[in-house]
């Protein structure tokens, strides 16, 4: 099959016109990447990735494997390490279809946090069962906790 050259001119010239420079807000700086681990039964793994932007922000990305469902899964940035638990530092978006991305600039309180800050954050994340069972299914150790 051969396509004309009218066709890959439209098609370059689509290329161009979608593409505009101030589409692109921010500039992936560094990433930072964690394994969830599956507790409680649930099968459930994944990864969670800390994307330092340009803009100042820190994307946390929350990918679950094939285990998961595309069930509704809450998740959270929590203090202390998974084994001890602790009180929730930062609500993340829920992991919809097993993803999540929440733009991060802040804790909950209000307290400004950066991607260094992160990094070296006494926590760990918990993705839970559903919105109705806060079972936690999910856990990866982060910042000065990780290994």
């Amino acid at each position: 099959m051969k396509s004309s050259p009218y066709s890959l001119m439209a098609l370059v010239l689509l290329v161009f016109i979608g593409c505009k420079s101030d589409d692109i807000d921010s500039v992936i700086l560094q990433s930072t990447e964690y394994r969830l681990n599956a507790v409680n039964g649930s099968g459930i793994t994944g990864t969670a990735t800390f994307t330092q932007d340009s803009n100042g922000s820190t994307e946390v990305l929350i990918q679950l494997d094939d285990g998961s469902s595309t069930a509704i899964h809450p998740a959270f940035i929590r203090f202390n390490n998974a084994n001890e638990g602790g009180a929730v530092a930062l609500t993340l978006e829920a992991c919809e279809c097993a993803v999540s991305r929440t733009a991060v600039t802040e804790l909950d309180t209000g307290t400004a946090i950066s991607y260094d800050d992160l990094l070296t954050l006494d926590g760990h994340i918990s993705i839970h069962e559903s919105p109705t069972d806060m079972t936690v299914i999910s856990v990866a150790d982060i910042g000065a906790n990780a290994n």
